[in-house]
């Protein structure tokens, strides 16, 4: 996977969580809690999680997956106590804080894939392993949408065949 694109998703999963803090910061503001406890504990503390995320410290990874966790967490409860009022905007607002909430699970994921890892981490994986388990007429490929690393055929390939990740397509016709 070119580094370009990694450096991409990487800029895409710090903004993500930036915009999601912002928003638990005034979702959150809204309940009984102090303003001042609520902008330490809520938005500086986490915010130094995304900043040694961005900066690919060692253990920002760690701690941008507890921020995306405990970000989902809010987000669902949020919801679900949107869904809990009789009017018809809150019922509106809690689907959408729960579809948020799936959203910032997702960017759990990639932050957990391997290839992502090594790129975080700047290593190489070993494949030696991997190719001893793939047929001769098998190549190692990854998924053009989500970077997942897959033993293909090339000639077996059609436009139908989805990423078993993602569900994206691996074959372009551009």
């Amino acid at each position: 996977m070119s580094n370009l694109v990694m450096e991409n998703l990487h800029k895409h999963l710090y903004r993500f969580m930036i915009v999601d803090l912002l928003l638990c910061f005034f979702i959150i503001s809204t309940y009984s809690i102090s303003a001042t406890i609520c902008f330490i504990v809520i938005f500086i503390i986490p915010f130094f999680g995304i900043i040694s995320f961005k900066n690919k410290k060692s253990g920002g990874d760690l701690m941008a997956l507890v921020l995306l966790l405990v970000l989902s967490f809010v987000f669902l409860l949020s919801g679900l106590i949107e869904l809990g009022k009789d009017d018809s905007m809150n019922t509106i607002q809690g689907f959408l804080l729960i579809l948020l909430s799936l959203s910032t699970l997702r960017r759990v994921k990639t932050i957990r894939e391997p290839a992502y890892k090594n790129w975080y981490y700047n290593t190489n994986e070993d494949l030696s392993d991997i190719r001893q388990n793939i047929s001769e007429d098998e190549i190692l490929a990854t998924c053009p949408s989500c970077a997942t690393l897959l033993a293909v055929v090339p000639k077996k390939l059609s436009i139908e065949d989805k990423c078993p990740n993602c569900n994206a397509n691996l074959v372009n016709l551009n």
